[in-house]
């Protein structure tokens, strides 16, 4: 073989390697490997929850009352907690979902932009819930879409006045 033809071959399995570990691996059954999650815009969102689907609002209760996706049916179960050194997960996330809904309920699991849901959709997915989405860009994609939101109202006490 010539030193050209060498060089060829080379390159194009130096090529062909390199292309190789930047591929999706599929078809692990790797007990490390990521739970699959989906992911889907405000606007299928809200049509799944006009079908019947149970929305998850993991923010703070704080958030929660400042004003939510409007739907038939919304829990309020906060992923992250506020503490004195910073936010932390919710040790009792898990079991809080656990005892509002069924591994086999139909969820769509919203935040205020996208990014605590798709953490809490692992969570959950992770733990045999079989049908949860994760609803991209949150409770502000869903307020710049205009679709229902509900606030709130707590009763006032009369040194809050």
């Amino acid at each position: 073989m010539d030193s050209l033809h060498v060089k060829k071959s080379f390159l194009l399995l130096l090529l062909l390697f390199i292309v190789s570990i930047h591929l999706p691996r599929t078809g692990t059954t790797s007990s490390n490997s990521e739970p699959k999650v989906i992911t889907i815009d405000v606007s299928q969102a809200q049509k799944l929850l006009d079908s019947g689907y149970t929305f998850l609002d993991v923010r703070t209760v704080e958030e929660f009352e400042k004003g939510h996706v409007d739907s038939e049916n919304v829990f309020n179960v906060p992923y992250w907690l506020y503490a004195p050194q910073g936010q932390e997960n919710n040790p009792n996330f898990l079991k809080q979902v656990s005892s509002l809904c069924n591994q086999t309920d139909h969820l769509v699991v919203g935040c205020k932009s996208g990014v605590r849901s798709l953490y809490a959709t692992k969570v959950l997915v992770s733990s045999g819930f079989n049908n949860v989405k994760n609803m991209d860009g949150g409770y502000i994609a869903w307020v710049d879409k205009r679709f229902p939101v509900k606030v709130e109202h707590k009763e006032l006490k009369y040194d809050e006045l």
